[in-house]
């Protein structure tokens, strides 16, 4: 009975599929939370539909994004495989509604960056926005501030990364790479980067020591057409918005793209997938373009960071397979002390060990390809009540833990 359940599950899935360009609503959608299970039913249902790993309280779970249409057969295969399981979000659209409304406005400084391009941390921006604000603050903090644009992407977008430091341009200091937006629909990620770029820029004599002593290298948004994509059509788009020769299926996962044991666990050779690695290493303009950049700057470059959502976890390599290496000791070490930072609300250990192997990932491209000892991702709040659907009033809260 329940075989057959889930081959009628698949066949709903594949007739529900919307097209590209069209406005994606999901009212009605679910948000399954079951507790991880080696039941073979659960497991096929990791198959059929999208499920988001997150660890909390010592325990793992799935989060199933779940249609109407197949509300009723999702909760007889998990009843029937006697699955631990609750309703985190009943109407996702309800909650997509409410998302974006505008926190109390905190007034700036008349003049400043934040209001000549109406930025700010009380609502989820353009990235459009973002890319203005950082034209304003290389024009207005260039003693502190250089802003680069290393690529174009697939649609015509400025790939904008802003080194931050002092002391000149000429000196070669230690730096700390720092990026966000990867995937999509993780907009909690952009906003907080950006923030920590506000704060590095417009309030340099707070971190003067630390400005002193490294270059940071800022990047909000790696992914700017799949994030324009999930704030117009489809909000829980992941993937880029490259074509794809032979498919109407567009884009790739650009955290499966990156040329460190591509191709592996964890990934999918259909276009069609989330987890799409694409044809080949580095397929994407956006993925190539950080791979150039710092590769010019690896000798310097001594830690990557990477912020992601959600799930409350610091990670480090490897994420490609479950491996011990040489580095594990000092990455947990380090990991903890920034656990510690945020209030100790993070799951700390290796990705692959804590989640599951999915290769191709840019902090494992960054350790293995790039030689940078230090690599992180970090998944930034919550562990699940809202998900990826992170109210914009809790922008600010984030931010500043991830600070």
């Amino acid at each position: 009975m329940v075989a057959v359940t889930l081959a009628y599950l698949a066949s709903l899935l594949i007739t529900t599929v919307a097209g590209d360009g069209d406005i994606v609503d999901y009212g009605g959608y679910s948000i399954f939370r079951v507790e991880e299970t080696q039941h073979a039913s659960v497991q096929a249902l990791e198959r059929f539909l999208e499920a988001t790993r997150v660890v909390a309280d010592n325990t793992t779970y799935l989060d199933f994004l779940v249609q109407p249409t197949m509300k009723e057969l999702v909760e007889e295969v998990l009843n029937c495989a006697g699955a631990k399981y609750s309703l985190l979000d009943k109407d996702l659209q309800k909650s997509i509604s409410k998302e974006n409304i505008e926190s109390t406005f905190i007034p700036q400084f008349k003049g400043s960056c934040t209001t000549t391009t109406g930025m700010s941390w009380t609502k989820y921006h353009s990235y459009d926005t973002i890319s203005r604000y950082m034209d304003c603050l290389s024009s207005q903090y260039g003693h502190v501030a250089q802003l680069f644009t290393i690529g174009i992407s697939s649609e015509g977008r400025g790939l904008k990364v802003m080194k931050v430091g002092t002391g000149g341009r000429g000196l070669r200091k230690p730096g700390i790479w720092i990026d966000g937006g990867i995937h999509a629909r993780e907009w909690i990620s952009p906003a907080s980067v950006s923030y920590i770029l506000m704060e590095l820029v417009e309030n340099t004599d707070q971190y003067r020591s630390l400005l002193e002593k490294y270059d940071f290298y800022i990047m909000p948004s790696m992914n700017p057409d799949g994030y324009e994509y999930s704030r117009t059509f489809d909000r829980m788009w992941r993937k880029t918005r490259s074509n794809n020769p032979g498919s109407s299926c567009k884009g790739v996962d650009p955290n499966r793209n990156f040329g460190y044991q591509w191709g592996g666990k964890g990934t999918s050779s259909d276009p069609c997938s989330d987890i799409y690695r694409g044809s080949r290493p580095f397929s994407e303009p956006e993925t190539i373009a950080v791979r150039d950049f710092i590769l010019a700057r690896a000798r310097n470059i001594k830690m990557y960071l990477t912020f992601h959502s959600y799930g409350q976890m610091v990670l480090y390599p490897w994420g490609y397979e479950r491996l011990d290496h040489s580095d594990e000791t000092e990455l947990r070490r380090v990991g903890d002390v920034g656990s510690a930072a945020m209030g100790y609300k993070y799951t700390v250990g290796s990705a692959a060990k804590v989640l599951y192997p999915a290769a191709g990932g840019s902090d494992d491209w960054a350790k293995g390809g790039a030689g940078i000892r230090y690599s992180y991702t970090v998944e930034l709040p919550d562990t699940g009540k809202h998900g990826f659907i992170l109210p914009a009033h809790m922008i600010l809260g984030v931010a500043k833990e991830a600070l």
